[in-house]
């Protein structure tokens, strides 16, 4: 099911899935923060790894209409980016389509394909159409190419990887998949399935995850399953 209320969230970088098991638990919503696959070539062997997209950055959905001030009280947020006239945050026109993109694809963005075209790189894959994106730059050592994108108002660039494809589409320079165990496990491990079930555990070790005082005064807090006004 597609949530109707989405959000993006300025959080402290590092602290992204830390964030994402804080909204879930706390019944904020669905926290995904987007990753790109990152190709390096070691000891003549193209591999791959995640790292994330956009450092500091987390898209939230919600299937009901909970005010702002709930998730910016949540620890490791520094703000929800908001449009001038939108005081609570939601995201519409191309953000929208960003953050479902990145919904659809669980948060994972693939290498780029590319073809090689007398010297001059071609990005052919579809995804960049979906970034809205614009190749300013490209590193051929690196099969790097750097994208220009719009979020919320401001400029973007992010960096992703491409690979080269031939004539029936498949890739030149197989990649062979690797986990970086130098990465922090939040950052490379994370799954919808690994979020899950470390927000289980940590649940079981405390009775609350929100810090003393979080609804104090607030009235319409969200309701968790089962409660009712007093």
């Amino acid at each position: 099911m597609e949530e109707t209320y989405v959000r993006c969230l300025m959080v402290e970088t590092g602290e992204e899935a830390t964030v994402l098991r804080l909204l879930k638990a706390m019944d904020l919503g669905r926290g995904i923060y987007p990753q790109r696959v990152r190709i390096r070539k070691i000891r003549g062997v193209w591999r791959k790894d995640h790292i994330r997209l956009l450092p500091g950055y987390v898209f939230l959905f919600q299937n009901e209409d909970i005010p702002v001030r709930y998730v910016q009280r949540v620890e490791h947020v520094l703000k929800v980016l908001r449009y001038d006239r939108e005081p609570e945050g939601y995201l519409h026109g191309p953000d929208l389509e960003f953050a479902q993109m990145v919904r659809e694809l669980d948060g994972k963005m693939d290498i780029l394909g590319a073809v090689d075209e007398e010297g001059f790189i071609r990005v052919t894959d579809s995804l960049l159409k979906k970034l809205h994106g614009e190749v300013l730059s490209v590193d051929k050592g690196k099969r790097q190419v750097r994208i220009r994108v719009n979020l919320v108002g401001q400029t973007r660039i992010i960096q992703m990887n491409y690979q080269l494809l031939d004539d029936e589409g498949k890739p030149l320079d197989p990649v062979t998949e690797m986990l970086d165990d130098e990465q922090d496990e939040w950052l490379t491990a994370w799954t919808p399935d690994f979020a899950d079930d470390l927000a289980e555990r940590l649940d079981e070790e405390s009775e609350s995850i929100a810090p003393e005082g979080y609804w104090e005064g607030l009235d319409d807090r969200p309701k968790t399953e089962g409660e009712t006004d007093s």
